[in-house]
This record gives C-alpha cells, sequence and structure tokens, in this order.
C-alpha cells in the first residue's frame, strides 16, 4: 500500500504492520489506523514516527520508554489488557508519545503516565491512562543533558 505523508512524502508500507486504535488517540478520535515508521536515519535511532494513515498530516514521535527510564514497568490495569485480549507479556508492546519543545530538542519529554498499549498479536492499541502508578506526564528523556556537552 502507499502512503501518502506531509513529512516522508509518499512511501510504501505493509498493510500487516498497520496498528489499529478502536478509540482513536485521545484527541484524534477520526485517525484510528497508525504505522511505525523509522526515523529517517535508520532503525536504530530510538526515536521512530507513529503515522496516521488515513491523515496525511497526522504524526506522533515515539519511543520505547525503557531506553531512557530502564526502570519503567507500569502496572496496567486487568481490563485494558482484557480489552485488547493480551492474555501474555510476550503479546504486550508498550510506545510513548515524545515531546519536543520547538528549538529545544535537548528539552524532550516522554509521557510516561499515558503509554500506548499495543496488542502485537492483533495489532490493536490503546493508549492508556496510569492511575495507580507514579509515572510523569512530562518525563525528561535528556535529564543531564549539560553533561553530554
Amino acid at each position: 500500500m502507499i502512503l501518502k505523508t506531509s513529512r516522508f512524502g509518499e512511501i510504501e508500507i505493509d498493510e500487516e504492520k498497520i496498528i489499529r486504535f478502536v478509540h482513536g488517540i485521545p484527541g484524534f478520535p477520526d485517525a484510528k489506523r497508525y504505522i511505525i515508521l523509522d526515523h529517517p536515519n535508520g532503525p536504530d535511532v530510538p526515536f521512530k514516527c507513529l503515522h496516521a494513515v488515513d491523515d496525511t498530516d497526522l504524526a506522533f514521535v515515539i519511543t520505547d520508554p525503557v531506553l531512557f527510564n530502564g526502570d519503567y514497568n507500569p502496572d496496567i490495569d486487568e481490563q485494558e489488557l482484557k480489552e485488547l485480549d493480551v492474555t501474555s507479556p510476550d503479546d504486550r508492546g508498550l510506545i510513548v508519545i515524545v515531546t519536543i519543545p520547538h528549538g529545544e530538542p535537548e528539552k524532550m519529554t516522554a509521557n510516561l503516565q499515558g503509554p500506548i498499549l499495543i496488542n502485537l498479536g492483533t495489532r490493536e492499541a490503546k493508549q492508556i491512562l496510569l492511575v495507580n502508578d507514579d509515572y510523569p506526564i512530562r518525563y525528561p528523556l535528556f535529564q543531564n543533558v549539560a553533561a553530554l556537552r
């Protein structure tokens, strides 16, 4: 399938890799199908793009939260797991949306309180809200940026 995007132009995607959000992502209820695209610099970059299939302008920067917080292990409500038919840890994928302040990429944050839960087998997904964990909405990804300079 050819996907026309405003950021990457026309790209070919495998329809079997489309992720379906039954209720959309909060704030974007009409966009239900997404594809995860690698960063233009390659698959080894820790940031990816969650791009809407049906909206050429809608895309989110995402990452694996464990790459930046090795202790990230949220307590996901059983009802959330049941809704996506996640029956084992091997069926479960978690990604988080990243916010990058304009002109200040060193201040990017990840929403650890609202991860996206994906059933890796069915490709069904849902952004969930963690209520029993103390993870922040704006977790600074580069907490020690001064040390990097």
